[in-house]
């Protein structure tokens, strides 16, 4: 038994002599959801000449029951009870329970504002100012908006202070620094340390007043004191960046980040998030990025990317790369795009749709999806027709896009297909830009470059050094068998036919047949002599 049900039990002793006892019962039940046993205690409390018409509204709308929850708000307004009054303008506002009457919404909670409810008052000032041009002029509605965010500060709402102050900050028609100032002031003086986060922004930052560093910091000290998230946050930035005449320090920046992180500053998150991401710590940043509340696209790649490529979670990482796809991500359209031609990713085979996200991706400018659907054009695949200006179109903003298979194949292009001197030296530029983003194949080009002088001067003993690092590194057929013609020629090396059978041999086994011819020939020879 919890201690509310002790207490149950208690209050029912003393409910019999004192009659408050059955609106606390209530209120007990409600702590435990029990939502029927509150609505019993409460009917015994209005029947007793108690007020509790507010909270045994409230259990009917748990309930949803939400007629007799209207019903019973009006009855406490009827019976003066100040929070029927804001939760029946609630209604009005939202269209709960009733139709939507701004009309009727701002009567009560004027009503209850009149009555001395601070939420009243907060929320009329909210109706002014986010939710309906109820005056002709914005600027009206806005100064509506303050009188009664100030009088909700004035019935206790201390959190506004920080509202009202942004609108003097903020607004064009209204804007007052030094009455921002001075309701910043007033809510931090009365406890809401939030507000040390505020006042340093506008000491620090001139767009406002000319910064004042000293002062700006010493706020921003006091917020760090109070374990203020946003305040945290801002002493990171500042410790990573040296802004504000202090020496950037790694160090501290990664010790106020992850404080703030600890308070769930989303900011922070982010770039802790991010921070780990980087460092190939996946678990760390993983617990960071779910954390973190802001609808952001690069939140949701990095956690598909993760849990593809570091937790082999494959629903999850559909989950999340389809929710960056909803906000239009380029990586994410191009991603799901190669699950539909099938993958681990789990989605049912569909070339169709592929090409369809294919195209998206690459008129937004994704250059791996730019290839595809170069390679596609070039290739006739799913189901297009051949087209070689389309497919070099694309090619060619993948190049822009300095995607390294683009690179080669444009370069494939323009070193098998035009063959011209001013052809074969964009060849070479674009293999060697292939190999430098990582496409290792393309040395393997660059040798032939050297080795025939086509777009670069002649070098027969580059091009032996292309092949050897082609070969090395990844056992290309083609790097050996190159290599063999070298060997068997004496291109940049003494003719060696020995090893010029070596490499053609290597050569078929790393998948290039024409090795085999190569030998067959250099025996013919030898048997001649």
């Amino acid at each position: 038994m919890t201690d509310n049900y002790s207490k149950i039990s208690k209050y029912k002793q003393l409910a019999k002599k004192k009659l408050k006892y059955f609106a606390l019962i209530g209120d007990l039940y409600m702590e435990e959801a029990d939502f029927k046993n509150a609505a019993i205690y409460y009917h015994k409390a209005i029947d007793n000449g108690i007020l509790a018409y507010t909270a045994l509204g409230d259990t009917y709308d748990y309930r949803h029951q939400y007629k007799k929850s209207f019903d019973t708000y009006l009855k406490g307004t009827e019976e003066g009870e100040i929070e029927s009054f804001v939760r029946l303008a609630y209604c009005y506002q939202n269209g709960h329970a009733t139709k939507e009457n701004i009309g009727k919404a701002i009567e009560y909670y004027t009503k209850a504002s009149n009555m001395g409810s601070a939420l009243a008052s907060r929320n009329l000032g909210d109706l002014y100012y986010f939710d309906m041009p109820i005056k002709e002029s914005e600027t009206e509605n806005i100064k509506s908006a303050v009188k009664f965010y100030e009088r909700a500060f004035y019935l206790g709402d201390i959190q506004i202070a920080k509202k009202i102050g942004f609108i003097y900050l903020n607004d064009k028609e209204l804007a007052n620094i030094d009455k921002a100032i001075e309701w910043y002031e007033k809510g931090l003086s009365l406890g809401d340390r939030s507000l040390n986060f505020d006042l340093a922004y506008v000491y620090l930052n001139d767009r406002f007043i000319p910064s004042d560093y000293e002062k700006g910091l010493s706020y921003l000290a006091d917020g760090v004191k109070s374990n203020d998230p946003e305040c945290l946050y801002l002493q990171a930035r500042i410790y990573e960046s040296g802004w504000y005449g202090i020496e950037a320090d790694e160090k501290k920046y990664r010790h106020y980040l992850k404080k703030a992180a600890s308070l769930f500053q989303d900011d922070a998150l982010l770039d802790l998030g991010y921070y780990y991401y980087q460092k190939e710590k996946y678990d760390e940043a993983l617990d960071c990025f779910t954390i973190c509340e802001l609808d952001y696209v690069g939140i949701y790649w990095c956690i598909a990317t993760i849990y593809e490529t570091k937790k082999a979670d494959y629903k999850n990482a559909l989950f999340y790369y389809q929710m960056a796809m909803k906000m239009e991500f380029p990586d994410a359209i191009e991603r799901i795009a190669e699950a539909y031609l099938g993958d681990e990713l789990g989605l049912e085979k569909n070339e169709e749709v592929a090409l369809k996200l294919f195209k998206k991706a690459a008129k937004l400018g994704n250059a791996a999806a730019q290839y595809n659907l170069g390679m596609a054009y070039a290739c006739g695949y799913y189901g297009l027709t051949a087209d070689q200006k389309k497919a070099i179109y694309w090619l060619k903003k993948s190049v822009n896009g300095e995607n390294p298979m683009a690179c080669l194949q444009m370069g494939l292009y323009y070193f098998y297909t035009v063959k011209t001197d001013s052809a074969y030296k964009k060849a070479f530029s674009l293999f060697t830009d292939a190999y430098n983003l990582g496409e290792d194949q393309a040395i393997v080009n660059i040798g032939l470059c050297y080795l025939q002088g086509n777009g670069i001067e002649e070098n027969k003993k580059k091009a032996v050094k292309c092949f050897k690092e082609a070969a090395e590194k990844s056992n290309s057929g083609v790097a050996y068998y190159n290599l063999g013609i070298c060997y068997e020629n004496g291109f940049g090396v003494k003719k060696n036919y020995e090893k010029a059978i070596e490499m053609y041999g290597k050569a078929v086994e790393n998948g290039e047949s024409a090795g085999l011819d190569a030998i067959k020939n250099i025996y013919m020879i030898l048997n001649k002599k």
